[in-house]
């Protein structure tokens, strides 16, 4: 059924037919095929005759300004449920989920919005990669979501060393640094913060376990929770009060556990006598003054006054381009040593060792090269070498800092003395350095059982028969 002529009849004169357009004129003033002009013949002013169609140009003319006007002036559905798209990019792999937001951009379409979902190789099948993407939308789409721009987790840790990092002290910083850079930021980098959940976090604790210690995997945990919650503390995502508080160890851990070793006098003579230099006189010093390694290495000849008082001034981390020389500070930010008066006759075979090696040279415990002693590579080099021929097991350079304790509190030392020693800050802290030896837990236990029987006969004199009522 032909629709009503939008155009007034005016007669069918011939001078009036010879004036109008057929669809090939109509078509070339609009710049369009011709198969365009019939599948929009309907927004067109047009009129019929017979089975030809035909258009006033004037009326044409003042219809038609621009192609946007020949548009279907109908309303169109809004989508109300999106999936959004994905693709692989790049030589990673990388899966890159994008969808529409809410908000509107400066020509008043729904901004698109691209996110990283992970490596494709983290996906077992598409099926899954939608479902991470579907998670990212009902986050970032959520009524009240704090921010709709991505802060990726590798983002989110610079920006937190710079900012908080700082507060921290080196050794502290240094210990997180080396978590982060080798166990969390391979699995998280790439992840938008605002995806990341307790559920997750438990999942990667837990993947973990089966590779690392338990004191690693705690490690971890922190430098998780520490992180995350600063960025929360920021805006940069927004999640229930408390969710990264009381997140649980897995039970079983697969990687190997430090077990520090309480050596006999004899058996650090055995060290000392079948070391070769420098490492001979670092086990003497570590376990003679009970300073940590990296403030051992530190030592420079200066540091050795001739009242034979060491001067503890800084600490060395990391090998190579990566060494760090960090000066000792206070609370208060200014730098500070730690001191320890040596005797001259207990003391008389360390200070000469120290005072021949530091002859001549920056470093007092140096290598061939000048550079400070590598206290990795000379554990597994020198020390558990070493150990194993001694028929004693060590954990590290540590274990010698840890029998010191131990052997200063038998001797009846002030905790205050033991923790100023150590160059703890709180006295609780020496309970991870110690651990009782079997006789004192059997001689602990026979002052008890001697103060029980103190007012009662070491006999019974009469037995209690249970049968008896």
């Amino acid at each position: 059924m032909d629709r009503p002529n939008l155009l007034p009849d005016s007669g069918t004169s011939e001078a009036v037919s010879s004036s109008l357009w057929d669809v090939k004129q109509a078509a070339e003033y609009l710049s369009v095929s011709e198969s365009w002009v019939r599948r929009h013949i309907f927004e067109i002013p047009h009129r019929r005759e017979g089975r030809l169609i035909r258009f006033d140009p004037e009326t044409l003319k003042r219809k038609v300004e621009d192609r946007k006007s020949l548009e279907p002036k109908e309303p169109i559905m809004v989508n109300r449920f999106q999936r959004g798209s994905w693709k692989v990019v790049g030589k990673k792999k990388m899966v890159w989920g994008k969808f529409r937001l809410e908000e509107l951009d400066a020509k008043g379409n729904r901004k698109v919005k691209k996110v990283p979902l992970g490596l494709r190789k983290e996906f077992a099948t598409e099926s899954a990669i939608q479902k991470k993407l579907d998670a990212v939308m009902d986050e970032m789409l959520k009524p009240g979501a704090v921010s709709t721009k991505v802060k990726l987790y590798s983002t989110l840790v610079e920006e937190w060393k710079a900012t908080e990092g700082m507060t921290l002290d080196e050794g502290s910083l240094n210990n997180y640094s080396n978590t982060l850079r080798a166990c969390v930021l391979p699995t998280f980098a790439s992840t938008d913060v605002r995806t990341i959940t307790r559920k997750s976090i438990q999942d990667f604790l837990t993947k973990q376990a089966k590779k690392y210690s338990k004191s690693y995997v705690k490690s971890m945990r922190v430098t998780l929770c520490m992180t995350l919650a600063w960025a929360e503390q920021n805006g940069y995502l927004q999640q229930p009060n408390g969710w990264l508080e009381g997140i649980r160890l897995p039970r079983a851990f697969g990687g190997r556990k430090v077990v520090r070793t309480e050596l006999l006098p004899e058996q650090t003579d055995q060290f000392v006598s079948r070391l070769k230099e420098p490492y001979s006189t670092l086990v003497l010093l570590l376990a003679s003054v009970g300073i940590r390694g990296e403030a051992a290495i530190g030592l420079q000849p200066a540091d050795l006054d001739a009242k034979n008082v060491l001067h503890v001034r800084r600490v060395i981390y990391g090998t190579g381009t990566r060494k760090r020389v960090i000066p000792l500070t206070d609370s208060e930010g200014r730098e500070k040593e730690e001191i320890y008066p040596l005797d001259a006759l207990v003391h008389v075979e360390l200070l000469q060792r120290l005072r021949t090696l530091g002859a001549g040279a920056e470093w007092i415990l140096h290598g061939r090269t000048g550079e400070p002693v590598d206290l990795g590579n000379a554990r597994k080099r020198w020390l558990h070498p070493t150990a194993a021929l001694i028929g004693v097991k060590v954990g590290g350079w540590h274990d010698f800092r840890h029998t010191l304790k131990r052997q200063m509190r038998r001797a009846k030392e002030d905790p205050v003395v033991i923790r100023d020693t150590l160059g703890h800050s709180r006295v609780e802290q020496q309970e991870v350095y110690d651990e009782a030896r079997r006789t004192e837990v059997g001689e602990a236990l026979r002052r008890v059982g001697l103060l029980l029987q103190s007012g009662r006969p070491l006999v019974p004199s009469v037995v209690p028969n249970p049968s008896v009522q």
